[in-house]
């Protein structure tokens, strides 16, 4: 019989739970400083404007982000890259839950209930918004994000009652030890 050591763990201090949550801490990171680039290269007039697109250089990448220079479309970048930024931290701190030994707690129990409404809610109305108020699309194109958000959100409340279940069991037993 192999030696169970061997293998990396799920939960706990050495476990794939917390190499996620430094992968998911990172890009959310790495989103936030991207918008305050991008957004202070429109404030401050660096970027470069040519025929109605922009150009903004990224050094660290070494390439050059561009598109269309209209404020309905700058807008719903940064409304967007905002919402994955949120997105990651907020999966972050679900895996940080998980990082310790005891796996039902209530700080797990409070970041999955984040994480199922901001896909039930925020992720929905940020579509509407984006999509029919600042966009004035008429149709239902990327209709596949909201539903993706609603999925995200949906199976995070039922792990969300799955982990109230055993936070309460685990309190019962504890308390019985």
């Amino acid at each position: 019989m192999k030696n169970k050591s061997n293998y990396l763990k799920v939960f706990g201090p050495n476990s794939i739970s917390k190499y996620l949550f430094y992968l998911f801490r990172a890009i959310s990171v790495g989103l936030l400083l991207f918008i305050i680039y991008i957004d202070l290269s429109f404030f401050l007039g660096t970027a470069e404007i040519i025929n109605g697109r922009y150009y903004i250089s990224l050094p660290i990448l070494g390439v050059i982000a561009k598109g269309d220079y209209q404020t309905n479309i700058i807008i719903t970048i940064t409304l967007g890259l905002l919402y994955g930024t949120i997105f990651f931290y907020v999966l972050s701190n679900i895996f940080k839950a998980f990082v310790s030994e005891t796996v039902f707690t209530e700080s797990a129990i409070r970041h999955l209930r984040y994480f199922s409404f901001l896909n039930l809610v925020i992720g929905p109305l940020l579509y509407i918004m984006t999509h029919f108020i600042i966009m004035q699309h008429s149709d239902y194109r990327d209709i596949h994000n909201p539903i993706l958000n609603i999925i995200f959100g949906a199976t995070a409340l039922f792990i969300v009652h799955i982990f109230k279940k055993g936070y309460a069991i685990q309190s019962d037993n504890d308390l019985t030890i």
